[in-house]
C-alpha cells in the first residue's frame, strides 16, 4: 500500500464503519442476555418467595405450592438454558467488536504517525 494519508482515511472510515456495525450486534446480544438474566433473577425471586411462607398451610395448599414451585422451576431451567445458548454468540460479538475497533483506532494511529511523519520532513527541508 503507498503510503497516502488519504488512502490511510478511506480505510479508516471502512474500520469504523465495521466496527459500528460490530458494536451495534454486541449491544443487541447484550440486550438479549440482560434479558434473559432478569428473568433468571425474577424466577428465582419468585421461588424464593413460593418457599418462604412462614405459615402452616393446608394439603391443597401445599399441593399448589408446590405445583406453582414446579412450574417456576421449569421456567427457570428454560431460561438458564436461553442464557446458555445466548452466551457463546455474545462472546464472539464482543471479540468481533474489540477487534474492529482496535484495527480503526490502529489505522488512525498509522494515518496520524504518516501525517506527522510528513509534517516533520517538510520542516527539515524547509519547505514549512
Amino acid at each position: 500500500m503507498r503510503r497516502d494519508p488519504d488512502a490511510l482515511a478511506r480505510l479508516e472510515r471502512i474500520a469504523r464503519l465495521k466496527a459500528d456495525m460490530e458494536l451495534r450486534r454486541l449491544a443487541a446480544f447484550r440486550a438479549h442476555v440482560e434479558a434473559a438474566r432478569h428473568r433468571i433473577d425474577q424466577l428465582e425471586a419468585e421461588l424464593e418467595t413460593i418457599y418462604r411462607s412462614d405459615r402452616p398451610f393446608s394439603i391443597a395448599e401445599a399441593r399448589l405450592t408446590n405445583a406453582l414451585a414446579g412450574e417456576r422451576s421449569r421456567a427457570l431451567l428454560a431460561a438458564e438454558e436461553e442464557l446458555a445458548r445466548l452466551l457463546p454468540g455474545y462472546e464472539l460479538a464482543r471479540q468481533a467488536a474489540a477487534r474492529e475497533f482496535g484495527r480503526g483506532e490502529a489505522v488512525h494511529a498509522l494515518r496520524q504517525n504518516l501525517i506527522a511523519r510528513r509534517r516533520q520532513d517538510r520542516l527539515r527541508r524547509g519547505g514549512g
